[in-house]
């Protein structure tokens, strides 16, 4: 109680030593919705057999989530188009963005309507799929957020699966590892040049990689203070795990971060059946004031 008590005052002490409508709260959330693919999306791009594509009470239950999440801005991976996120997401509540890769599985972004001043697709982060000489993985979305104070730039990853926190120092890696390893340079460029441009930035999404800032992946990211609001903690999703979804928040964006703002969204239903239709996935969200 008393923890809570001094989580108010510190809030009330931010809002009131920021002029009126010079900043905003907002709740930053990244969710792996998993195959979340229709019909149509299926005619533009091949899935695996073994995927089971959800009916309409699915996509109801996956809405009242949506709606239950009260997020400002979602990464979302794993989405077949624009048209089926809006089954989930209303499309006169939030604007869509998603990447242009020629697979089933994109990175996509929802940000509330209204919020901010302008917003910017900028060209994807295609060298991570590109990594994978036989299939196409999935490319980094890039959004530039403007407000009428100051920008932040989203970087919406979902990395290569199946090497979650397998060392990456050994002399011999299993090929996921290896795949993972090689976008490593590629988030390492993509942050080097931001930080030329002092350019407050987070990257968010699956980073399939149990995320430590002593893990081999994320230390040699970058010189600068990084900060991962998920290390060292445990993910209530389902049975639990360290996590693999998060936030790697550099430190002009940091100076944004509400304290003990880390939330995860459990579902109700806790059935096989019900992570099926639903997401093997929980949303996790961070808050943020934003001048």
């Amino acid at each position: 109680m008393y923890k809570k008590f001094l989580l108010y005052v510190f809030y009330t002490l931010l809002l009131l030593t920021t002029r009126p409508g010079r900043a905003t709260i907002l709740k930053l959330a990244t969710w792996n919705v998993e195959w979340l693919v229709s019909q149509k999306d299926t005619q533009n791009f091949p899935i695996p057999q073994d995927v089971n594509l959800r009916q309409s009470a699915d996509f109801k239950m996956l809405l009242h989530y949506g709606g239950k999440l009260q997020a400002d801005i979602i990464a979302l991976q794993e989405v077949g188009s624009i048209e089926t996120l809006n089954l989930i997401f209303p499309k006169d509540q939030y604007l869509f963005y998603i990447s242009k890769d020629p697979i089933a599985q994109h990175t996509a972004l929802a940000v509330r309507k209204n919020i901010f001043k302008d917003i910017k697709q900028n060209s994807d982060l295609t060298e991570l799929s590109h990594i994978d000489r036989f299939r196409p993985l999935r490319s980094g979305l890039d959004i530039t957020l403007y407000t009428k104070q100051s920008s932040m730039r989203i970087l919406v990853i979902h990395l290569k699966s199946g090497c979650q926190d397998y060392p990456l120092d050994r002399p011999k890696l299993k090929p996921s590892c290896i795949l993972l390893k090689d976008q490593q340079p590629i988030i390492q460029k993509w942050i080097q040049n931001r930080v030329k441009e002092k350019q407050a930035f987070i990257i968010i999404g699956d980073f399939n990689r149990v995320v430590s800032p002593q893990d081999l992946f994320f230390k040699s990211l970058s010189n600068i203070d990084l900060y991962f609001p998920t290390a060292y903690k445990a993910n209530p999703c389902w049975e639990g795990n360290y996590f693999i979804d998060g936030f790697i928040i550099d430190p002009n964006a940091n100076k944004w971060f509400l304290p003990d703002s880390l939330r995860v969204m459990k579902y109700k239903e806790q059935s096989n059946d019900a992570q099926n239709k639903l997401s093997d996935h929980c949303p996790v969200s961070v808050k943020l004031l934003v001048p």
